[in-house]
C-alpha cells in the first residue's frame, strides 16, 4: 500500500506520517469527511483537525442567506408576467438557468451546514 499512501498524501496535502491504514473506521468517523476511492479504499479526514467548524458554520450561514436573496430575486423576475412577455427568450432562459443553478447551490450549502452542525453536536 505504499503507492496508495503516497497518492493520499499528495491529494490530501498531508505528511506521510499523518496517513494511517486500518481495517475498520476510526472512532471519529462521524466527525470526518468520508471519501471512497476505487478498489474499496476509504479515507476519513477528521473535520476538527482541518476546519474551524463554528467559523465555517457562520460563513456558510451568511453565504446561504445571500444565495437565498439572489434566488428569490430571480424567481420574482420569472413569476412576473411582464418580464416573461417583454424580455427576449434568451434572457428569460438565462434567468431560468441562473435560478436552477442557484437552487442547486442552496441545496448543497444546506447539506454542508447540516453535516457541520451535526459534527458540532456530536463533539459536545
Amino acid at each position: 500500500m505504499p503507492e496508495e499512501k503516497e497518492v493520499l498524501a499528495l491529494l490530501s496535502k498531508l505528511d506521510l506520517d499523518n496517513i494511517h491504514f486500518a481495517d475498520s473506521p476510526p472512532e471519529d468517523a462521524k466527525q470526518s469527511v468520508h471519501l471512497i476511492a476505487s478498489g474499496g479504499l476509504e479515507a476519513y479526514l477528521p473535520l476538527a483537525d482541518m476546519v474551524d467548524i463554528s467559523a465555517e458554520v457562520q460563513r456558510l450561514t451568511k453565504r446561504l442567506s445571500k444565495m437565498q436573496t439572489e434566488y428569490e430575486g430571480l424567481k420574482a423576475r420569472l413569476n412576473s408576467p411582464k418580464f416573461i412577455e417583454k424580455a427576449p427568450k434568451d434572457v428569460v432562459c438565462g434567468v431560468q438557468e441562473k435560478a436552477a443553478e442557484s437552487e442547486q447551490k442552496i441545496n448543497l450549502t444546506k447539506n454542508r451546514l447540516a453535516l457541520l452542525e451535526s459534527t458540532v453536536m456530536l463533539s459536545q
